[in-house]
C-alpha cells in the first residue's frame, strides 16, 4: 500500500470498524523511535474508541509495507473486508481504491446503490475494498458517501502541516456499503425495505438489507433519517 493510500484510509476511519491492527517494527529502536511508535499507537487507540459506536464492516490487518522516514521502522498496514466466518489469518492480500463517480457506477456492486437520491444530495466520494483470502476466495465492499456539500480540498498551514478541514463544508452525509458477503453485525438484517421505518433508523443509525447475493448497509451519519429512508426505498 502506498503512503498516500494509507493516509486516505486513516481519513475514513471515523466511519469504519477496526477489527484488528498489526504494526511490525524492524531494526533496533532508540528512545526517539519509541516515542514515534507511542504517538502512532495513541492514534490507533483513539480511532478504535471512536469507531466503537460504528458498524461499517472493515478490518485493519497486516500487509502492504510502508517505510516511515529515517527512524529505522517499517509499518505494515492493509485493509481487509470479510465475513465473520473468515479469519484475519486467512487474508492473503487486501487493498482499497478510491473511485470517481463514474468508476463507482461501473462497478457491478453499484446495481444495489440508490437509483434516486433525496433532494440536495449527490455523490461525495467512494471506495472499493478488495480482499483475497489464501484459498482464493474474494470479498468486496463498495462504499459510497452521499453529501449535500462538497469534499473539502486539503489545506496546509504555514509550517507545512495539513490543516483540519471545516466539517460544515460536507453538509449532511449518509453512507451506503454494498458487500458480496454477509457482514458481522449486531443490527438486524432485513429482506425488504418496506420493513424499515424512520424510528428504526433514528434508534440504530444504520440498517442492513439482504438482496440477491449482496448485503447493503445504510448508515445515517449526519443526514436526517427521513432522507436516508427515502434513499433506501430507491435501492434495488
Amino acid at each position: 500500500m502506498k503512503k498516500e493510500d494509507f493516509f486516505e484510509v486513516l481519513g475514513e476511519l471515523d466511519d469504519d470498524i477496526v477489527k484488528g491492527a498489526k504494526t511490525i517494527m524492524k531494526k533496533k529502536m532508540n528512545w526517539r523511535t519509541w516515542g514515534a511508535m507511542a504517538a502512532c499507537l495513541c492514534l490507533v487507540v483513539v480511532a478504535a474508541a471512536l469507531l466503537a459506536s460504528s458498524d461499517i464492516p472493515l478490518a485493519i490487518t497486516g500487509g502492504g509495507g510502508m517505510d516511515l522516514g529515517n527512524d529505522g521502522m517499517t509499518y505494515n498496514y492493509s485493509v481487509a473486508v470479510y465475513p465473520a466466518t473468515e479469519s484475519e489469518d486467512n487474508v492473503d492480500t487486501a487493498d482499497v481504491v478510491s473511485l470517481t463517480e463514474q468508476e463507482a457506477l461501473d462497478n457491478p456492486l453499484a446495481d444495489y446503490l440508490p437509483k434516486q437520491l433525496p433532494e440536495g444530495f449527490h455523490y461525495g466520494r467512494g471506495s472499493i475494498y478488495n480482499t483475497v483470502m489464501k484459498d482464493g476466495t474474494q470479498y468486496n465492499m463498495l462504499r459510497i458517501e452521499y453529501i449535500t456539500g462538497e469534499i473539502p480540498k486539503p489545506q496546509f498551514a504555514e509550517d507545512g502541516g495539513e490543516a483540519v478541514p471545516n466539517p460544515e463544508l460536507l453538509g449532511d452525509t449518509f453512507t451506503v456499503c454494498v458487500m458480496n458477503y454477509e457482514p458481522e453485525t449486531d443490527i438486524s438484517i432485513y429482506s425488504s425495505q418496506e420493513d424499515i421505518t424512520v424510528s428504526l433508523l433514528e434508534e440504530d443509525g444504520a440498517v442492513y438489507i439482504h438482496s440477491g447475493d449482496c448485503y447493503i448497509g445504510v448508515f445515517t451519519d449526519t443526514a436526517e433519517p427521513a432522507n436516508v429512508l427515502d434513499a433506501l426505498r430507491n435501492i434495488k
